[in-house]
C-alpha cells in the first residue's frame, strides 16, 4: 500500500456498512471469465469492451442501458443483462462500477460466493500496464481535453492506448488498446472514488507519468464533504509523479496546491503572461476559433473547431504536453485544427423542422454550465439561447449548488429546469429546489419554467422554442431521449 491508501482506507472505515466493504482482491488472467456490474457507465462500458477485445469472456449488467455507451456495448456483442445472482455463476473476476453500493445485489452475491473483485480503475490500469500513462484531470474539461490529447497522438502515428469518458463525434470509439508496442496510454482521470471498497480517486490507480490538471473547484460533495478533502486528492496525484514526468497545470490551481512537492517538471498555462504558455489574439468565426500560443517554443497560430475561452485553454494544455512528450510542434497544430469533437460536449445534433438548432452538452457543475453557455453565446451571437437543464448527478442535485446554478443559468434567454427525482435514502431538504431557481431567474427577467419530468419539459419546450433558437440540452444523463425527439419533431 502507498501512503495515501491509508488515508482512503480510513475514510472507507467511517462509512455506513464498513464491515461489508471488504473484498477478495482479484486480478485479470488471460482468457478468464469476467462480469462487469454497472456496465453502461461511460468508463465501465469501455473497460468491458477492451476486455472482450483482449480475448476475455465478458458479460455485463446494469439497471438501464442508455446511449451513447449502449451503442458501444452492442458493437462488441455484450448483451444487456439485468442485475442477477445468476450473472455471477462460473465467473473468475467481478469488476464493480463505482455507481454500485456495498449492498447492491451483485455486490452482496460476490461476497457470498467469495468471488475476486476489482474496480474499473484497477482493471484499466492492468490492461494498459507497462505504458507511459498520460492522465488528464481536473474538475472541468477532462473529457474534451483527454480526447484532444488522444487525437494529437493518433495524428502523430503514436497509436496510443486510451480511455476517455465520452465518445468521439465521428465514431463510436471511447477507447483503444493501441498498438502492442505503443509507448503511451492516455486516461481521462476522474477524481470520483473507485468503488465501495476503495474510496480513493480513480486517477491514483493509473500510475501517472505526466498529468494535465485543468482546474480545481469543489465538486462531488457526496464523496468529498469539504474542499480540503477534495484538494487533497489532487495533491496526492502531483506528489506521486516521477522525475521524468511533466505536470501541465492551469494557473488558477497554483494557490490551491503545493507544487514544490512535485518531482516532475512543471509547466503552467493560462491567460496571464506570467504563465509558461499563454494565449493572445483570440478570434472567433462561424466555423472555428483562432489564437496565438506563446511559450518557450515560440509564437504559434492555432485554430480549433470549438468555441469558448475554456476550450482555448484546454487546447493550450494539450499543445504543451504533446510537445514535451516528443510530438513535433507542427503535427500538434495540425491535429488540433482537425479535432472531431466528442459527443455531448457542445455537440451540434442538427436543426429540427421548426428551425431550432439543437445542442447536447454534459455540463453538470455550475461552472461548467456557465462557461459552456459563454462559449455558445460567443458563437451564436444573433440567436436566442434556450436551455433545458436537468441536475442529475449525485453532486449536481445538492442544495449547495442552488444559488450557483441560478447565476450560471442567467446566461440563457429561456429555460426549462427538470426536477431531480428522489432517490432512496435522500433527504428532500438537501436537494436542489428548482422552483427557487425558476423564481430567481424570473426576477432577472428570464423566461423560466420547472417541470416534474423530461416528458413535461419536452411539451413546454414545444411551446416556447422558435425558429432560429439555439436549444441546449444539459444533463449528465440521457434525459429520456428528449434531445433526439425534439430534433426529429
Amino acid at each position: 500500500m502507498k501512503y495515501y491508501d491509508y488515508y482512503y482506507l480510513a475514510k472507507r472505515n467511517l462509512l455506513p456498512g464498513s464491515e461489508s466493504r471488504g473484498r477478495i482482491i482479484g486480478q485479470i488472467k488471460k482468457g478468464s471469465k469476467i462480469h462487469v456490474s454497472a456496465v453502461c457507465g461511460k468508463a465501465m462500458a469501455s473497460i468491458a469492451c477492451m476486455l472482450k477485445e483482449s480475448g476475455h469472456i465478458v458479460t455485463g449488467s446494469d439497471t438501464k442501458f442508455s446511449p451513447p455507451m449502449k451503442g458501444v456495448l452492442q458493437k462488441y456483442g455484450i448483451k444487456e443483462l439485468k442485475p442477477s445472482a445468476k450473472n455471477l455463476k462460473g465467473i473468475d473476476t467481478l469488476i464493480i462500477g463505482n455507481a454500485l453500493s456495498y449492498n447492491s445485489l451483485e455486490s452482496i452475491e460476490s461476497r457470498k460466493r467469495g468471488i475476486a473483485t476489482i474496480s474499473g480503475a484497477e482493471a484499466v490500469a492492468e490492461i494498459f500496464k507497462n505504458k507511459r500513462a498520460l492522465v488528464v484531470t481536473g474538475t472541468h474539461g477532462k473529457t474534451t481535453t483527454s480526447a484532444l490529447l488522444t487525437s494529437v497522438f493518433i495524428e502523430a502515428k503514436k497509436d496510443p492506448a486510451y480511455m476517455i469518458g465520452g465518445v468521439f463525434q465521428n465514431s463510436d470509439n471511447s477507447y483503444s488498446l493501441g498498438r502492442k508496442n505503443s509507448k503511451f496510454a492516455i486516461y481521462e482521470g476522474d477524481e470520483y472514488n473507485c468503488a465501495y471498497f476503495d474510496q480513493g480517486p480513480k486517477f491514483l490507480r493509473y500510475n501517472a507519468s505526466s498529468v494535465i490538471l485543468t482546474s480545481i473547484e469543489h465538486d462531488h460533495v457526496d464523496l468529498y464533504p469539504t474542499f480540503e478533502d477534495y484538494k487533497q486528492a489532487f495533491q496526492f496525484l502531483i506528489e506521486n509523479l516521477p522525475k521524468d514526468g511533466f505536470l501541465v497545470i492551469h494557473e488558477s490551481t497554483l494557490k490551491l496546491l503545493d507544487i514544490s512537492r512535485c518531482q516532475a517538471k512543471v509547466f503552467i498555462y493560462g491567460k496571464s503572461k506570467s504563465s509558461d504558455v499563454y494565449y493572445t489574439n483570440k478570434k472567433t468565426s462561424s466555423e472555428h476559433t483562432t489564437f496565438e500560443a506563446i511559450s518557450k517554443f515560440g509564437k504559434k497560430k492555432i485554430q480549433i473547431p470549438m468555441f469558448g475561452e475554456y476550450n482555448i485553454e484546454n487546447s493550450l494544455a494539450v499543445y504543451i504536453l504533446s510537445i514535451l512528450e516528443g510530438i513535433p510542434q507542427e503535427t500538434v497544430i495540425d491535429a488540433l485544427k482537425s479535432f472531431p469533437g466528442t459527443k455531448e460536449r457542445q455537440e451540434l445534433l442538427g436543426t429540427n423542422k421548426g428551425g431550432s438548432l439543437v445542442i447536447r452538452d454534459y455540463a453538470h457543475h455550475p461552472t461548467a454550465v456557465s462557461v459552456t453557455l459563454d462559449g455558445i453565446r460567443d458563437h451564436y451571437r444573433n440567436h436566442r439561447i434556450v436551455v433545458v437543464f436537468e441536475p442529475r448527478s449525485n453532486s449536481s442535485r445538492k442544495k449547495v449548488f442552488e444559488n450557483l446554478y441560478s447565476k450560471a443559468l442567467e446566461k440563457a434567454d429561456a429555460l426549462v429546469i427538470i426536477n431531480p427525482e428522489m432517490k432512496e435514502g435522500e433527504n428532500l431538504n438537501q436537494l436542489i429546489d428548482t422552483n427557487k431557481i425558476k423564481e430567481t431567474l424570473i426576477s432577472k427577467n428570464k423566461m423560466a419554467y420547472n417541470t416534474k419530468s423530461s416528458e413535461e419539459a419536452l411539451k413546454m419546450l414545444g411551446k416556447i422554442a422558435k425558429s432560429n433558437d439555439v436549444v441546449v440540452f444539459m444533463s449528465s444523463g440521457d434525459m429520456d431521449g428528449i434531445p433526439k425527439i425534439f430534433l426529429e419533431k
